[in-house]
């Protein structure tokens, strides 16, 4: 029964949520290239949620790597996640913004790894490891349902595996449409 009654809490409290007139809950899903030093490219696929009332948004990303190209591409697998919270400088259509997340990034080097010495082969160990980013865009909002984003991000952190520990520094772009209601 108790179970019964925090179902229907948490179905009510979701409902009024979305239902009021000045909070949106937004949501999109995008590429996202980034560029790292020594000509070097990658490209993820980035989603992200988040509710935005009184000129505040509470959000969490989510970036899948799906590769990087180039001079040196560092890491064979980086996927990130944050949660954090953007400031935006009106409560018009057009909506610029700043913001600060800090996140985690599952990442796998392709450069620095060790030696295994009962196979002799070299082995590059994922790690789970700390990162920050600074957020600054724009979202033009539709009358209903649409909207419009470009952002621009910093991502700051370390790869520490049981290797040499490589910067996971990286400016990225992301543009494309998302949902609101």
């Amino acid at each position: 029964m108790v179970r019964i009654f925090t179902a229907l809490f948490i179905v009510l409290s979701i409902n009024s949520l979305a239902q009021d007139e000045r909070g949106k809950i937004t949501s999109a899903l995008s590429f996202a290239p980034g560029f790292l030093t020594d000509k070097t490219y990658t490209i993820q696929v980035q989603g992200y949620v988040g509710y935005l009332k009184n000129r505040i948004e509470v959000r969490a990303d989510g970036f899948y790597f799906l590769g990087s190209y180039g001079d040196r591409p560092r890491f064979s697998m980086n996927h990130q996640l944050f949660a954090g919270a953007n400031y935006h400088f009106t409560e018009t259509a057009f909506q610029p913004y700043v913001g600060f997340q800090p996140g985690i990034a599952f990442s796998q080097s392709s450069e620095y790894g060790t030696l295994n010495d009962t196979t002799g082969e070299t082995e590059f160990v994922p790690s789970v490891n700390p990162i920050g980013s600074a957020v600054a865009g724009f979202s033009y909002y539709g009358e209903k349902l649409f909207f419009v984003f470009v952002e621009g991000r910093y991502i700051f952190g370390k790869h520490k595996s049981n290797t040499y520990p490589t910067f996971l520094d990286e400016a990225r772009l992301s543009f494309g449409l998302g949902f609101f209601f």
